[in-house]
């Protein structure tokens, strides 16, 4: 049941009051708890959605750290819609919001998280055309600290009995929230499941759920969440104990098939966890099995390419041979002409060369005079 909320101090002034009444088909409530980092992502994600029918309020419960105090105070100048209140937690927050939305239908938006347009379109038509419907929720997309999509499964209420599927993050009509009391402010030291206690309420008061077989919006995991406390066996056994017993008129008919699918869920989670199990076991043999494949192919191709190497040496060395012997044979042929040379030195300082120019020299004086003007 809400508890008495506290008087609520918000940015905003009657004027503004007075437009929010008209024609608000759905309000997107964002609590807000130092948060701040990931809040201007979340409202732009609201933003891209193209509807004028539509009203964003924010509520600050009670954040202290500087960086959200600072971004809030950036958003109230901006006009965005706020309330601020002194923390008391997830459940109140919602509360406080949702009892001062105008819209028929509320959309709960973790300041962490972002919606998809497609889900506040879609959520509205389904809610105006089937009145018996009180909640429509759709598939999710993790990101942040894992990425992957989760397809959640068409609704069932032994299946919600057994665990919650459904997150916050769905269109519900305000009269929902109504018939259900708000969110349940006292949970155990407020450690969480708000949201499965609030569907099972709903189921009790006769509301039907529906399923939209798409990511509507995106969830952000963080190690540092309150659903990782949550999952803490302590936590987690005080909030079921609590939930169980609250909701004790939905239980009690149906306590044997609970607990039969429970032990059918624990016999499957077993079950598929043994068939893991040998699936890993063969597939480390078969990774075994091909190690050992090809440490035989490594050993086979080195021995195939022994005699390529062993050739490749012996190019090798002949290859550096013939290069020696190269500059062995052109310093021989470099002294050689040097001997050469000195001896064509020699010989033309000896007295037969001088003769012989002596000569040559007479002879080419008598074949001027002879007239001779041809070689002889």
């Amino acid at each position: 049941m809400i508890d008495a909320i506290p008087q609520a101090q918000n940015n905003e002034n009657p004027d503004r009051d007075m437009q929010h009444n008209q024609g608000i088909d759905i309000s997107i409530i964002v609590p807000c708890f130092n948060h701040g980092e990931y809040l201007r992502e979340a409202l732009a994600s609201v933003a891209n959605y193209q509807g004028n029918n539509h009203e964003i309020i924010i509520v600050n419960d009670g954040s202290t750290e500087p960086g959200t105090l600072q971004i809030l105070a950036e958003l109230s100048k901006n006009g965005d819609r706020i309330i601020n209140q002194a923390n008391h937690g997830l459940a109140h927050a919602r509360n406080t919001g949702i009892a001062a939305a105008q819209g028929r239908y509320i959309l709960p938006l973790d300041a962490d998280n972002k919606i998809r347009p497609i889900y506040i379109t879609r959520g509205i038509e389904v809610l105006d055309q089937f009145p018996a419907v009180g909640i429509v929720y759709g598939d999710v997309a993790y990101f942040g600290d894992q990425n992957l999509v989760w397809a959640l499964p068409d609704f069932d209420l032994d299946r919600l009995m057994l665990g919650n599927f459904i997150d916050a993050c769905a269109v519900f009509r305000k009269q929902v929230w109504q018939d259900c009391g708000g969110y349940d402010q006292q949970m155990p030291d407020r450690l969480g499941y708000e949201d499965w206690d609030f569907w099972l309420g709903a189921a009790a008061q006769g509301w039907q759920f529906h399923h939209l077989d798409m990511v509507t919006y995106d969830y952000r995991v963080r190690s540092d969440s309150m659903v990782q406390k949550c999952k803490l066996p302590a936590n987690q056994q005080r909030l079921v104990h609590y939930i169980c017993q609250k909701h004790e008129s939905l239980y009690r008919p149906k306590y044997a098939a609970v607990i039969a699918a429970k032990e059918l869920a624990t016999f499957e989670q077993i079950q598929k966890a043994e068939e893991a199990r040998l699936q890993l076991a063969q597939t480390q043999a078969e990774v075994d099995r091909l190690e050992q494949e090809l440490k035989h192919i490594y050993a086979d191709k080195a021995e195939q390419d022994r005699p390529i190497n062993q050739l490749e040496q012996q190019i090798t060395k002949l290859q550096q041979k013939s290069l020696a012997e190269q500059q062995q044979l052109g310093q021989e042929t470099l002294n050689q002409l040097e001997k050469l040379q000195a001896e064509l030195d020699w010989m033309k300082t000896s007295k037969f060369w001088r003769s012989r120019q002596l000569f040559m020299q007479i002879k080419r004086k008598f074949k001027t005079i002879l007239g001779f003007n041809s070689k002889s």
